[in-house]
């Protein structure tokens, strides 16, 4: 940084103790300067010799006046802030204190036992601690659960009434067997967030939802709506959950955790709630990746897996990576609020590249588009020309095999067929993902042929479903089964490598 020359003549008549402080004010600059957050300007924009006293513009870098902006388009907030806070990360890392060497790992086990179209892992949230299973889903920011907060003649018992309306509530009693309930107002650590703070009133738009905030003082309310048409109504809060380390095995307590309070009934969630890993400020990615580093991992057994068997998701360095043949790496970024998003190419089926049109795989904000990798959602999803292309080369395929009939309301899936009872799965054709960073994906067969009937019957098939209402592309979590995962959010990457998931 080069100071002019009439400032050091005005240093010079500076006190020693003026000097000393100006320096040391100087030195802080430098350091705002060397993170990457502020400018200051060389040349003074104004200074007074009678009062010795001098002025310089304060730059923050995502000013279009930043060296170097001039010329690039205006960014999204969602981007600013994201780019804001990987700042933040690594500013942490290297100036303020090191980030924990360990991590910690939640139990995940196959939500099939509860008919339940997706993972769950085990969380202990509360005090005293509450154990819950709750649906992990990549495509989501809130961490919600199932809640019941009582009060006497609080605003909330009236706002709800008025936000709520007539959706049926859990703690009315009408929830599903299977689902538990957290008593908010049986913890002690339990802190609804108010609407006046600024965690209402800008960070959690970040999360897909506009609060809802008949006064300054009333519970940041939210109405989050899903794909698959279930809207969830609740507040937000601030909780204690704890979790394992990877390291110890000793647990730990994450304060100040985003937590909602779900009050209404979600159609047809047979969890206790969402665990929430897209990326957005107070989401469990951006507090994970405050405390153990930018990385969360998990491996996804097959669905058919009884719940003795488990795996786990890690957040922070994964040790078992290790032991795994290397990981295929490519591009991952965060268009929209809790999608992972990668770049396609192609697919190819038996080592054949198909004729689908590249504008498929863009994302456009107006007209939709590109590819999300979603472990809330079950099945893969194609845009309708990439879905054609693929379903052509599978028709031929299983072309021999008696063709049966579904219920379309049933069974989403078009091409369904009777196989022999000792069909050579290593003879069908491999679909593969094509990135256009050359890193290719092929799921296993049994991942998108799926058998639909139990007992085994031989009745299968091909378990990929046409976007209609969506127009992008989607890879659900059984295409995702067998794979250990790992997303890197600093470097902007998602890994995957084949496993056993033990």
């Amino acid at each position: 940084m080069v100071l002019s020359q009439k400032f050091w003549q005005m240093m010079k008549r500076k006190t020693p103790s003026s000097f000393l402080f100006i320096v040391s004010f100087l030195s802080i600059i430098v350091v705002i300067n060397g993170d990457g957050s502020l400018f200051v300007n060389s040349n003074p924009s104004h200074h007074d010799d009678d009062n010795n006293s001098i002025t310089f513009d304060l730059i923050h870098r995502d000013s279009p006046k930043w060296p170097g902006n001039q010329d690039k388009p205006p960014k999204s907030q969602r981007e600013v802030i994201k780019e804001r806070h990987l700042r933040d990360i690594k500013r942490q890392e290297e100036v303020i204190y090191p980030l924990r060497h360990d991590g910690i790992r939640l139990k995940m086990e196959s939500g099939s036992d509860l008919d339940l179209g997706g993972y769950l892992a085990e969380v202990y949230i509360g005090t005293p601690s509450r154990k819950l299973s709750m649906l992990v889903d990549t495509g989501s920011d809130l961490t919600w659960v199932n809640c019941r907060f009582d009060c006497k003649d609080c605003h909330h018992k009236r706002n709800r009434d008025q936000f709520y309306g007539n959706q049926p509530r859990y703690y009315a009693g009408q929830g599903l067997k299977s689902v538990d309930v957290f008593q908010a107002h049986r913890s002690s650590s339990f802190k609804p967030i108010q609407c006046g703070t600024p965690q209402c009133r800008t960070g959690m738009k970040e999360m897909g939802s506009e609060p809802f905030c008949p006064t300054p003082s009333s519970h940041c309310m939210y109405n989050m709506s899903y794909l698959g048409g279930s809207v969830a109504s609740g507040f937000f809060s601030e909780e204690i959950v704890r979790a394992p380390l990877t390291t110890t095995g000793r647990s730990l307590k994450l304060r100040h955790m985003v937590v909602g309070c779900t009050e209404t009934v979600v159609k047809d969630l047979k969890s206790d709630g969402i665990l929430a890993l897209g990326f957005s400020f107070g989401s469990w990615a951006d507090k994970a990746t405050r405390n153990f580093g930018p990385k969360f991992s998990y491996c996804l057994m097959d669905f058919a897996s009884h719940m003795n068997k488990s795996s786990y998701i890690t957040f922070g360095a994964n040790n078992k990576i290790a032991s795994h043949a290397p990981m295929i790496q490519t591009r991952c970024y965060v268009p929209l609020p809790g999608h992972y998003s990668v770049e396609i190419s192609g697919i190819s089926v038996g080592g054949k590249m198909l004729n689908i049109p590249k504008y498929i795989w863009t994302f456009d904000w107006v007209t939709g588009g590109g590819t999300i990798i979603d472990s809330g959602t079950s099945n893969a999803w194609l845009a309708e020309p990439a879905y054609e292309a693929v379903m052509c080369e599978y028709r031929k395929v299983f072309s021999k095999y008696e063709r049966l009939k579904t219920d379309p309301v049933e069974i989403p899936f078009e091409l369904c067929f009777k196989s022999p009872p000792k069909m050579d799965w290593s003879s069908v054709p491999k679909l593969a993902y094509h990135f256009a960073d050359g890193a290719v994906f092929e799921p296993l067969v049994s991942n998108f042929i799926a058998e639909i009937n139990q007992p085994r019957t031989g009745e299968r098939c091909v378990s990929i479903v046409k976007s209609n209402t969506y127009t992008g592309s989607l890879i659900g979590n059984v295409m995702m089964r067998n794979y250990l995962w790992e997303f890197n959010i600093a470097d902007e990457t998602v890994g995957f490598t084949p496993s056993n998931c033990a």
